[in-house]
């Protein structure tokens, strides 16, 4: 059965002369005759009793009309809601952790509130896994805080962050400037290989990342702020994942000489991807919102 045999259907269950059901949906009252024909047969029920060459709705078309009319009409309303709005979807992002869980938040709660028929779904990886999603088309769009390379990837600068050495050990914190050599045997607290952020981390310290031996790998930032208060405990996160608890003194930044740990984070699609009215106001709202941070 189709849409249009459904809508004949209901139009006739409310109105049930043929001739102007006929006439308001500009056919032939034979063509509306064969519309409730085929819908019947395809039933394999009866939906109308003939009498006196009337169309009288039996027991069974009470029973489907009952069924099928809030289904119809969800239809219907969503195809005028679609063409009348076109900023409406559901949006399937993939982040890295830091923006996942520092900077998206917010910016995601600010464009549902500015445009409540969008809802959007998030999923939570480090930048490999996020960039898998991208290219296996199980997400529409990506934050990575690392960079990747792909064929299959199109990116553009969302916007620059730092990472800072971090350590909640104070004795560490007695020294005002480190040479990193002498940080190479603490015990540092890495994120998992694939996190953008240990990444770009040891890029920057060239020869030396080498010498440098995790002490632990943790999957998650949160996790290993948690550890960061023990003895030599020492680590490097991106500032916005630290930000309060630089701020309340419960972790501490360590300066070394001649290290600037900056990176970019990237928005991220398929290359392939068709970017609607609304995916390009979310991914234009998203990059506006982090440079006003």
């Amino acid at each position: 059965m189709t849409l249009r045999e459904l809508e004949l259907f209901i139009d006739l269950v409310k109105n049930p002369h043929l001739s102007q059901v006929a006439r308001e949906n500009r056919l032939t009252q034979s063509a509306v005759s064969m519309a409730i024909k085929s819908l019947e047969n395809a039933l394999e029920k009866k939906l109308f009793d003939r009498i006196n060459k009337k169309l009288v709705l039996n027991e069974n078309g009470r029973f489907f009309y009952r069924m099928v009319e809030p289904h119809v009409f969800g239809l219907r309303e969503s195809e005028i809601i679609f063409k009348d709005q076109d900023l409406r979807g559901d949006i399937k992002v993939a982040a890295s952790s830091s923006l996942a869980n520092y900077i998206l938040p917010q910016i995601f709660y600010e464009f549902m509130e500015q445009y409540d028929g969008v809802r959007i779904q998030t999923v939570t990886g480090n930048t490999r896994e996020v960039a898998r999603l991208i290219e296996t088309a199980q997400v529409d769009i990506g934050f990575v805080e690392g960079e990747y390379t792909s064929p299959h990837i199109q990116r553009e600068a969302l916007g620059i962050d730092k990472l800072y050495v971090i350590t909640g050990d104070k004795e560490l914190v007695r020294h005002r400037e480190y040479d990193f050599e002498e940080l190479l045997l603490k015990r540092w607290v890495l994120r998992e290989k694939g996190s953008g952020t240990r990444e770009t981390f040891l890029s920057h310290l060239g020869k030396s990342n080498k010498r440098l031996a995790a002490f632990r790998e943790m999957n998650h930032t949160e996790a290993i702020k948690s550890v960061l208060h023990n003895t030599d405990a020492i680590s490097c996160l991106s500032r916005v994942s630290v930000r309060t608890e630089l701020a309340a003194s419960q972790l501490f930044r360590l300066k070394i000489k001649g290290f600037d740990f900056t990176r970019s984070f990237y928005t991220i699609w398929h290359k392939d991807k068709h970017f609607s009215s609304v995916m390009q106001e979310f991914a234009y709202f998203t990059t506006e919102a982090y440079k006003a941070l």
